[in-house]
């Protein structure tokens, strides 16, 4: 595969991702918003230098990003151009050496059901990408627990059907990582979920290049359902612990030392209640690719109430927006989103341009 076309692949991947998203829709324009800090606040943690300055546009849902240390000129719709990326000739990226590592990290509280439902409709879309323009490309897929405990309280004894989640298969054969938060999901099950084992060819908890039946797959992965739980910052953090990476851990294998890690992290809420501090969330992606920060790229798609032009609407908490400044931290690699922007596509074109030029100074340690 020629260099070029590798990286157009990349960028025509967090496309799709985009639409896999969704958002809280206002309309059926391709506005975006993308966001770092709100104008005029600060964050514990912000980097210094950090501004940010937004506008809705008629539909509203446009806004803009400068929290980057790489330098960039606004384009049209308020979207950072990160310049050229480089034609290195024929083969894979030099630096990730066609090996990306997706950790999605997705809310399964209740309030996020419409966001679940936008995100399944667009599955198809996005395994497409993988298997047209991924050939080449050794990736890896993981869709972490966010919560844990894989039993519903309110259907305790039940042998055959729940009656308030009639799907809920109440006598499923479960294995010990089924209800390990931060492991990878192959049983969501609940309310909106698969409520299946799903299939996966790798005999792991995640998803592996060459996987048969793709959609299906992933889908089933993805599915996470809204009987869970919402503190993804914590969640992602215990999915990439020591022990859970580990031989005989539950997602033995899913981080490699040579591979690109690209983290999606989507909840409708602030995440106040994540263990731990932005700082520490930062820490643990870091540490995990070996003090790295070239080789992490995390996306944050989230509420911005505490933005004066927020799409969300303006309703300052009062308290830190952890998730905000869990971004923030991660600069330059990291772009915080609206969750209420129409669509998210000119976001996820930055991110595209973002994972290519990493995948270009990453050097595997």
């Amino acid at each position: 595969m020629a260099r070029s076309t590798a990286l157009a692949a990349l960028a025509a991947l967090a496309l799709v991702v985009a639409a896999c998203t969704g958002g809280d829709g206002q309309g059926s324009g391709l506005n975006t918003s993308i966001t770092t800090a709100p104008p005029g606040t600060s964050s514990t943690g912000s980097i210094s230098g950090d501004t940010s300055t937004s506008s809705t546009s008629s539909e509203g849902s446009a806004a803009s990003s400068t929290g980057s240390s790489t330098s960039s000129t606004s384009t049209g719709g308020g979207i950072p151009d990160l310049g050229m990326i480089p034609d290195g000739g024929d083969g894979p990226p030099p630096g990730c050496k066609g090996k990306v590592d997706f950790l999605f990290t997705i809310s399964s509280a209740k309030t996020m059901e419409a966001k679940q439902a936008r995100l399944k409709a667009s599955f198809p879309g996005f395994i497409a990408t993988l298997e047209s323009e991924f050939a080449d490309f050794d990736y890896h897929i993981l869709a972490t627990n966010t919560f844990g405990s894989w039993k519903l309280p309110w259907c305790a004894g039940c042998v055959d059907v729940c009656a308030e989640t009639p799907d809920y298969p109440c006598s499923a054969a479960l294995q010990p990582c089924d209800s390990v938060q931060g492991a990878g999901v192959t049983f969501p099950r609940g309310d909106n979920a698969t409520n299946e084992r799903c299939d996966l060819a790798s005999g792991l908890r995640y998803i592996t290049a060459g996987q048969p039946d793709l959609e299906k797959a992933f889908t089933c992965i993805a599915s996470l359902g809204t009987n869970g739980g919402a503190n993804v910052a914590e969640a992602t953090v215990m999915a990439l612990a020591d022990g859970m990476d580990a031989p005989g851990g539950c997602n033995e294998g899913f981080l490699r030392d040579d591979a690109l890690l690209v983290v999606v992290a989507i909840q409708d809420t602030a995440d106040q209640f994540s263990e731990g501090t932005a700082k520490d969330w930062r820490d643990a992606l870091v540490d995990a690719k070996g003090g790295d920060a070239d080789a992490v790229v995390l996306l944050v798609i989230t509420t911005d109430v505490d933005d004066p032009f927020s799409l969300c609407g303006y309703d300052p908490p009062g308290v830190e927006h952890k998730l905000r400044t869990w971004t923030e931290l991660m600069q330059p690699n990291a772009l915080f989103g609206s969750i209420c922007a129409d669509t998210y596509t000119g976001y996820f074109d930055t991110v595209a341009k973002m994972v290519t030029a990493q995948c270009d100074v990453f050097v595997p340690q």
